[in-house]
């Protein structure tokens, strides 16, 4: 009596709950035993078990009863989790031991990025003492920075080399007091 209502609650574990429920109660027990023998923590027990019952919901529907019993399905889904779980820290450790021999980021690469991380914070503090220069020293600042010389600059805003040359003083002045109030 007790394998044909083992059948039925295989067969309708996945759309009855009272039968997932009365599934459950009965193999808790032995899954358990079963990964209590073949894990090596706690955790690991929790995991098979759990993963187990979640899995039977799933396949629960392909039992055959001619082909076995239904504890031994019931065993039989757990040692599929069990080797899916071995399989799974199998990975993960190989990727550990792979990744612990080697530094993530070349030496060079993390002197780029801290470069890169100076950068920026410079360049909030630039953009504020960039705001300090009226627009005309903006520009000839601007085109200096960019690589003309002063003279090329002039002729580039259509102004004398005199004016661009104290446009640029008056600007590099007013940049670098912001610059060393915001140090």
């Amino acid at each position: 009596m007790r394998a044909t209502d083992d059948r039925t609650l295989l067969a309708t574990a996945a759309r009855d709950v009272g039968a997932f429920e009365a599934l459950y109660r009965r193999y808790v027990g032995r899954v358990t035993a079963y990964a209590v023998a073949r894990c090596s923590s706690a955790a690991d027990v929790g995991d098979v078990v759990a993963q187990t019952f979640v899995r039977l919901l799933h396949v629960g529907s392909r039992y055959d009863p001619e082909r076995a019993e239904p504890a031994a399905f019931v065993l039989a889904v757990a040692g599929g989790v069990l080797r899916d779980h071995y399989r799974r820290d199998r990975r993960q450790q190989a990727l550990v031991h792979r990744l612990a021999g080697s530094d993530l980021l070349a030496p060079d690469e993390i002197e780029r990025l801290e470069a890169a991380i100076d950068a920026a914070r410079l360049a909030s503090a630039a953009h504020d003492a960039l705001d300090a220069v009226t627009a005309s020293e903006g520009e000839i600042l601007r085109l200096v920075a960019d690589g003309a010389t002063p003279g090329e600059a002039a002729l580039a805003l259509g102004i004398s080399p005199g004016t661009a040359r104290g446009r640029l003083f008056r600007a590099r002045k007013k940049a670098q007091s912001k610059l060393a109030k915001e140090a």
